[in-house]
């Protein structure tokens, strides 16, 4: 189950730790929110190459 907390009037949510360790995400791993059409929250991995 992912988490919202408010902390210093930042958003911040909690990702299931299975799901980071199989996507081999880090904690210097950058992810961004994507909206699609339906307005469904997709989160990306950002490469170093992208901004």
């Amino acid at each position: 189950m992912v988490k919202v907390v408010v902390n210093n009037r930042q958003f911040k949510i909690t990702i299931p730790r299975e799901l980071a360790l199989e996507k081999g995400w880090s904690k210097r791993t950058r992810l961004k929110f994507v909206e699609d059409a339906s307005g469904n929250v997709i989160l990306k991995e950002v490469k170093l190459h992208e901004k």
